[in-house]
């Protein structure tokens, strides 16, 4: 019995030697891409190093304590672009400091979760390999601060991204001296918003979240009654592009023209869905979606609407919620009343 160092095997073998277990193929700038990654670990002072053991299996190591992270020599460009990212992500945010506060599952959860977003940012496929790891590490396992977590994938992705961006265009700086100007009297948000995510960077990415959806292999994949006209998920969808509209108008804007959709057709959808669903229901599946959107490496402001509207979501959800108790208390509704109109909202989601 040998083991594969002992072996003449050579990186063309491993995915016949651990079939599912390894990402085989090249990347396009893949230099300026690993120069980009070097860059992070830099600014983050985490050392790029050999392995000090045969790695075997494993695509890499992140030594914590030592700041440093070491690659599989065996690895392909695809699996080292996203093996880096994922040990840089480590590397940055379980440090010996704070390692007892995140459970295994959660520590694997942000790595690979970081690593394939900033992956699938500059246009390398992942998702055979990250989102069974991910399903791997998150099946059964219930995280304690799920909204933490996920604030922290998103601001370490979008550190890595800015970081990869700025090595990248500082090699084309005199390409950049060349380019024409833009319009002094364009929008300064604007501009400051399309320089920190590309518009068309950020519509592929929610494109591509919202065509994820429904296969139930990722983390926040949920199976959804077939045969409905007008699903959950539908809402939720048609939900997510209003929401765009507002907190990344440019990127909101395109979607639509692009997709041909009659926004008072999707609005008087969803006045309908919402009629026929309790108020609780639709607040679950609104927080859902912006739970998804906090997902995507918005631009500050983008950030800021979402959370300004979020916050008004909760409020006039608590408010609404405080009153009927309210008035039910004091006599002004008839509790069986109220619960006779839920089970008659609960029958037509059923019947429809």
């Amino acid at each position: 019995m040998f083991d594969v160092p002992q072996t003449t095997a050579t990186q063309k073998d491993l995915p016949q030697i651990f079939p599912n277990k390894w990402i085989d193929g090249e990347v396009e700038n893949y230099t300026q891409l690993r120069q980009g990654m070097e860059a992070i670990a830099d600014k983050n002072n985490i050392q790029i190093v050999e392995p000090y053991e045969e790695l075997g299996a494993a695509k890499g190591v992140s030594y914590t304590g030592r700041d440093e992270v070491a690659l599989n020599p065996r690895n392909s460009e695809r699996q080292n672009t996203k093996t880096l990212l994922h040990e840089l992500t480590h590397a940055k945010l379980h440090t010996k400091e704070n390692i007892n506060e995140y459970t295994k599952p959660e520590k694997e959860f942000q790595a690979e979760m970081t690593a394939y977003t900033v992956a699938s940012y500059f246009n390398i496929d992942t998702s055979d390999y990250s989102l069974d790891y991910l399903h791997h590490w998150t099946k059964d396992h219930e995280f304690k601060d799920h909204e933490s977590l996920l604030q922290e994938v998103q601001s370490t992705a979008k550190e890595f991204i800015t970081t990869i961006e700025e090595s990248m265009g500082q090699e084309k700086e005199g390409e950049k001296t060349m380019s024409v100007k833009e319009p002094k009297h364009e929008i300064e948000e604007e501009k400051q918003e399309r320089e920190t995510l590309p518009s068309e960077k950020l519509r592929e990415m929610y494109r591509s979240q919202v065509s994820k959806v429904e296969k139930d292999s990722g983390p926040f994949g949920k199976e959804e009654k077939v045969g409905e006209d007008y699903s959950h998920q539908d809402f939720k969808d048609a939900y997510k592009k209003e929401l765009m509209n507002f907190i990344e108008p440019t990127v909101g804007k395109e979607l639509d023209k692009e997709e041909n959709n009659d926004r008072q057709e999707r609005l008087n959808q969803m006045r309908a869905f919402q009629e026929t669903h309790s108020k609780e229901e639709v607040y679950q599946f609104k927080k859902e979606s912006l739970q998804e959107l906090k997902e995507l490496p918005l631009s500050d402001r983008g950030e800021q609407r979402l959370s300004q509207i979020e916050s008004k979501l909760d409020r006039e959800f608590h408010e609404e919620k405080e009153s009927t108790t309210s008035e039910m208390k004091h006599g002004k509704g008839n509790k069986g009343d109220f619960h006779q109109k839920e089970k008659q909202k609960e029958k037509v989601e059923v019947e429809r």
